[in-house]
């Protein structure tokens, strides 16, 4: 009976990420790791010590997990002024992000997970030589409590893996 506040709210979350005017297109990716190796659960092993993320690995690929909205949560922060005090230079740090999979779970949609990439497309996401901006989620929180969570996504830039993403086909 608890559970129905949360579950409305995910489902009105849901609703008005894919409706609303500010909403982005996007495009996700997950990494993966190429090094065949010792497996523990979902984790690779190097000497017999698992490996802590994919971050510590090497060789790795990306693989397009589907297309998604994302919705910004925080638009209004606080930002830093400039000396002159005539201009601010933006928060620029983190960004948060509601975000939905355009396939419901049960259709085959996808959940974003912490150290997923995706890209945000300025125009048709249909076009090639629209332009993206990339973000990493770097961790998920919560406004609600009580499960199942309303995830809200914690996000970094990621200019850097604009090359790297875009070459693959």
């Amino acid at each position: 009976m608890l559970n129905n506040i949360p579950k409305g709210l995910n489902a009105i979350t849901r609703k008005v990420v894919i409706r609303h005017p500010n909403t982005f297109n996007c495009e996700f990716y997950r990494r993966n790791t190429n090094r065949i190796e010792p497996v523990v659960g979902e984790r690779p092993t190097i000497g017999g010590m698992m490996v802590m993320s994919v971050d510590d690995e090497v060789d790795i690929s990306w693989t397009m997990i589907g297309t998604g909205y994302a919705l910004v949560a925080d638009q209004f922060q606080p930002s830093t002024m400039m000396d002159r005090m005539d201009t601010n230079n933006g928060n620029g740090d983190e960004f948060r992000f509601l975000i939905e999979s355009e396939l419901e779970a049960f259709e085959g949609g996808f959940e974003p997970k912490k150290n997923d990439v995706f890209y945000v497309v300025l125009g048709d996401i249909q076009d090639e030589d629209a332009p993206r901006l990339a973000y990493e989620i770097i961790g998920v929180e919560t406004t609600v409590n009580v499960p199942p969570y309303v995830p809200r996504y914690v996000c970094n830039r990621r200019d850097d893996l604009m090359p790297h993403i875009m070459m693959q086909p």
